[in-house]
């Protein structure tokens, strides 16, 4: 066993056929400095990582902003029928959309023609961005909705979705084109998903997985070039070693840069774009 090792465990039952990256280093496989576990990246094909992985992050990371919009719509909408009424937080529409369904929220608002809809959409993209009410939606098909309430077209959408697979721009994955064995193309090592294992549950070969009976064990799969072993490590070490800056440093920089830039355009007698 090696480091850049491809490890599979065959479907089982109802579980999925999974692959793994062996992660450990050779030195502390040869000498047993790892506890006697091995450490690896989880492996998945690049359908299921934009189906459930990447999808999942982009509706996690724009849910509170719908919610806000849709908190807004409503304190007005609610405002109309009742000057009385308080402004509703987002927690409490949260908590109300749980409850009731939105057309009905929007019935007791007393809302029609165009401003339903512009209600009711805005209240969609609060269900289907914290799973009200979608059932068993993966969250791409959820984000799609999302897009499309949004007036984006299906071109877009197909954009979108190769540039979260653009090789050159990924940061917390790594393409791989095939695996050994694996009858489809196209998968992807999640590098924020380090998982380990005893090592007495990688077996050299699919045969001895097999005579063992392991239902949770995994079988050696094949090497990796080094090219590719390199090019992970390398990307993975990028990932968990970059250090954020403090705002006020950031600040400063930008403003290192305005000024950096105003002395050119004066230098050189050339105009700015005004931002």
């Amino acid at each position: 066993m090696n480091q850049g090792d491809i490890i599979h465990k065959p479907p089982a039952g109802t579980d999925e056929a999974r692959w793994g990256f062996i992660l450990t280093a050779d030195c502390d496989i040869a000498n047993d400095k790892s506890n006697a576990r091995l450490s690896y990246l989880e492996i998945v094909s690049a359908q299921e990582y934009l189906e459930q992985t990447w999808s999942s992050e982009v509706v996690r990371k724009a849910r509170s902003k719908y919610l806000d919009e849709a908190a807004g719509l409503i304190s007005n909408a609610a405002h109309s029928v009742d000057k009385n009424f308080e402004p509703i937080s987002p927690e409490q529409l949260l908590l109300w959309l749980k409850e009731t369904p939105r057309n009905d929220i929007a019935s007791a608002l007393q809302l029609a023609g165009k401003k339903q809809t512009l209600h009711l959409d805005a209240l969609e993209k609060v269900e289907l961005a914290y799973g009200i009410r979608t059932g068993t939606q993966s969250p791409l098909s959820r984000l799609r909705q999302i897009w499309k309430l949004q007036k984006a077209s299906d071109k877009s959408i197909a954009s979108r979705l190769e540039q979260a697979l653009d090789y050159n721009q990924a940061t917390d994955f790594h393409m791989i084109p095939q695996l050994p064995g694996a009858a489809n193309l196209g998968f992807v090592v999640l590098l924020r998903d380090v998982i380990s294992i005893p090592h007495d549950r990688v077996y050299p070969s699919a045969l001895a997985l097999q005579i063992a009976g392991d239902q949770e064990g995994y079988h050696l799969a094949g090497r990796s070039t080094d090219n590719l072993r390199y090019a992970v490590s390398q990307k993975l070490a990028f990932l968990f070693s970059r250090i954020g800056m403090s705002d006020e440093y950031e600040s400063q920089c930008g403003i290192a840069t305005e000024l950096t830039l105003g002395e050119l355009a004066t230098h050189h007698g050339f105009k700015r774009m005004a931002k």
